[in-house]
């Protein structure tokens, strides 16, 4: 990452297209999935609001680690995740 303002940046992309993708298929979306990714957000906005206030030692790691949660965040979204949704159904072999 060559600077804090491309990182904010690439968040500030992945958040408009999550609320995009709520907004277009909120009914269509996983329980857990939805979980995992408000979780991340979440956790990103912690992060933010620690860079804020100057309560982080190391902004540029805690800014990669926010990045990376927007990210997961934004991959749980994605129609077609590789996020594994845990079922409620019993697990048999056939």
């Amino acid at each position: 990452m060559n600077t804090k303002v491309e990182a904010v940046e690439k968040m500030n992309v992945y958040a408009n297209e999550l609320v995009k993708m709520i907004v277009k298929d909120g009914k269509s979306l996983q329980d857990e999935k939805l979980r995992i990714a408000f979780e991340n957000v979440v956790r990103a906005m912690v992060d933010m609001t620690n860079i804020q206030l100057d309560k982080e030692k190391d902004a540029n790691d805690t800014l990669k680690t926010t990045l990376s949660r927007m990210k997961i965040a934004h991959n749980c979204m994605q129609p077609n995740s590789a996020i594994p949704v845990k079922s409620n159904r019993p697990f048999t072999i056939k």
